[in-house]
């Protein structure tokens, strides 16, 4: 069987890697345009914080690991037009710049996304920096050991690690969104507002609600320096050293977009198969939509660790579809600085109304600590089930994260919060409250249900 992969992306190389180890006699071959292959952007920020190990956590094999696995990678490689009716791929092998044609028996499009870049004049995109490649990382370490002051636009949650980076090195931030409050698409209003006053108390400038209209650039007279200018349609107008473009990204889903269906934000529908419309197509990554448990409608939710699932279940269901893939909560972690951490999964209380659920919420803080750790929890749950709905939690306790990955599998297998309250979870010696997390909750939900009454 040939085999052959669109995007050398951390889906891509799961895909090929469990499609090796089902098919051990096909032919794999995976196209790629960059000169580097399994590059995440999530791994920028830890760099830009000073984590020297950056280059290691970007990526978790190499163009030798792989061929010794006799899977073949072709790097710097431009596909020009993919023939879906014909089985057809027509490329540039950049290196030598040849145009060239292959045949598949089965494709996968592992293309990812690019960023949103749609209220920027064409000639100041080279000028703006954005959080995609490795050499996106460089240029911004060389702005921020340059500049004294720098817009983010966006208040999402690479625009609020970027923002909050910057404003420790003192750099002059302000962050633009053009929503009500930062992370929505993460948080509920109460907690997001929390998160937006301590950015404010430690120096940035939070500006929401407001539509940016032009980006410009201005060379100083007096020196070599060049000043950007931002004006949005409240006639506000901002300048700064540099500016940092993080409203989130598209899907890269153009080399097939009129011969699949489409989706959420123009990604390619899949099935639980991450099959396409086309039977012998498969998409998965950045570029795909996302089944979210508990919302009606495929999702376009560009996240590292659904991007990994997707490509497994793919490239175990390329000889025939035999494994489905789990629906996503949107498992989300958010290094909000060195100390604390804020981390989310499923619904918000603001989608839950939206998808139909009579919700209501319940909040537990500091209450399940030690020492001086804080740890705060937002729990949206189902009214009259108390099935578990979605969670945001944010702390410093180590526990935030473990906290979040068992709501996630409560979320996906439709648990209420009775279901976990007397698990078998370890005891935590030396804990404030010996009691679970989970004990905790449920106590607080029949407390809230009983004062109504």
């Amino acid at each position: 069987m040939e085999i052959r992969i669109i995007g050398a992306s951390h889906a891509g190389i799961a895909c090929a890697l469990r499609a090796r180890e089902e098919n051990p006699d096909s032919n794999i071959v995976i196209y790629e345009k960059q000169k580097s292959i399994g590059f995440v952007a999530q791994s920028i920020p830890l760099y830009l914080a000073g984590d020297s190990n950056f280059l290691k956590l970007s990526s978790y094999t190499t163009i030798a690991e792989l061929e010794a696995k006799h899977i073949t990678v072709k790097t710097q490689t431009v596909i020009d037009s993919v023939d879906l009716s014909n089985k057809t791929i027509h490329y540039v092998d950049m290196v030598y710049d040849v145009e060239k044609e292959d045949h598949f028996d089965k494709l996968v499009v592992a293309t990812g996304s690019y960023p949103s870049l749609s209220l920027v004049q064409d000639g100041f995109v080279d000028k703006l920096y954005v959080i995609k490649k490795f050499e996106d990382a460089v240029k911004i370490r060389q702005l921020m050991a340059e500049s004294r002051s720098c817009i983010v636009i966006g208040g999402g949650a690479i625009g609020i690690e970027m923002a909050k980076i910057l404003s420790e090195l003192k750099i002059e931030t302000t962050i633009i969104h053009s929503s009500d409050f930062i992370l929505n698409r993460y948080l509920d209003k109460e907690i997001a507002l929390d998160m937006q006053n301590a950015l404010v108390e430690n120096g940035v400038k939070i500006i929401t609600n407001t539509l940016i209209t032009s980006i410009d650039e201005e060379n100083l007279k007096d020196s070599n320096r060049k000043i950007s200018h931002v004006r949005t349609a409240d006639g506000q107008h901002f300048e700064a050293d540099g500016i940092i473009y993080a409203t989130g990204f598209r899907p890269n889903s153009f080399l097939v977009a009129d011969q699949v269906a489409l989706g959420d934000r123009g990604a390619i529908i899949v099935d639980d198969y991450m099959q396409t419309s086309h039977p012998d197509v498969y998409a998965v990554g950045d570029c795909a939509t996302t089944k979210l448990t508990n919302v009606k409608e495929p999702t376009y939710v560009p996240h590292a660790s659904d991007a990994i699932r997707q490509g497994d279940v793919a490239g175990a269901n390329l000889a025939g579809n035999t494994v489905q893939l789990k629906y996503s909560q949107g498992t989300y972690k958010l290094n909000f600085d060195r100390d604390i951490s804020l981390c989310m999964s499923g619904l918000t209380h603001e989608k839950a109304k939206q998808e139909g659920f009579d919700s209501d919420v319940v909040t537990i803080r500091d209450q399940y600590v030690n020492g001086n750790a804080f740890f705060e929890a937002y729990l949206v749950y189902e009214k009259v089930t108390h099935k578990i709905l979605g969670i945001q939690c944010k702390g410093s306790s180590i526990e935030v994260g473990a906290q979040a990955e068992i709501i996630s599998l409560a979320i996906q297998n439709n648990l209420t919060v009775e279901d976990l309250q007397y698990s078998d979870f370890y005891f935590k010696h030396g804990f404030n409250n010996p009691r679970s997390f989970t004990q905790i909750l449920a106590d607080t939900i029949r407390q809230k249900e009983k004062a109504v009454k």
